[in-house]
């Protein structure tokens, strides 16, 4: 999914003459705290809210207090994943969208970026969610999908993280139903530590140390 799929077509850049009153304004009306300022079909600026709010002339024209240093922006061909990066390190609301020649396409709000990662992640899809732990060089991503699939079921998403001051990677697993015993006793078979799982509105911890438990009981 690129950043020219994911275009917000109802929020407008500014213009450099416009006034603080009217950014303000549309900030409001859009529930973003930022706007791109376009001239002639090129990005020139961004203005925050936070730095027009302090200003004591609504009539003031953007292009006297508008951030011209390090615009942030994302290509037209870049990936969502791109955009959300973008998001975080920046604190935006709204990150503008230029084409390979540097022209102004339009811009992505935070809340539709994260709209389409929630769809592209499978969130609203019904399911199950296991979280595993393992070494980096444990990862075999086919055989996580031929354990989820030896069960009639289907990964609808996955995401690894490294864990901080670690060798170690969290993987997150979306799979498309929400009773997942059989799939998480094969994991078990092959030592892979669950570390959480997701069934409807059930939440387990750390399976393993239950599972230990249970083990103890039976055969104390």
């Amino acid at each position: 999914m690129n950043a020219i799929e994911i275009i917000t077509p109802d929020v407008p850049p500014l213009r450099p003459q416009d006034d603080i009153a009217r950014a303000l304004e549309w900030m409001e009306a859009f529930k973003v705290s930022h706007l791109p300022v376009v001239n002639d079909g090129r990005l020139v600026g961004m203005v925050k809210e936070d730095d027009l709010i302090d200003r004591n002339d609504p009539n003031a024209s953007i292009g006297h207090v508008m951030d011209q240093v390090e615009l942030p922006f994302v290509r037209s061909t870049q990936h969502l994943f791109k955009v959300i990066e973008l998001f975080s390190e920046r604190g935006l609301t709204v990150v503008p969208v230029l084409d390979d020649m540097g022209l102004y396409l339009g811009s992505i709000t935070e809340h539709e970026a994260l709209r389409r990662m929630a769809t592209a992640a499978g969130v609203h899809e019904p399911g199950g969610v296991v979280v595993l732990e393992m070494n980096q060089a444990d990862l075999s991503l086919q055989l996580i999908a031929r354990i989820v699939e030896g069960s009639d079921a289907r990964l609808i998403s996955m995401f690894t993280r490294t864990l901080p001051d670690t060798n170690r990677l969290e993987v997150t697993l979306k799979i498309n139903r929400e009773e997942i015993s059989d799939i998480l006793q094969t994991f078990e078979r092959y030592d892979i530590f669950v570390k959480s799982t997701y069934q409807g509105s059930r939440f387990h911890e750390d399976l393993r140390d239950r599972y230990d438990e249970l083990m103890r009981y039976i055969d104390p």
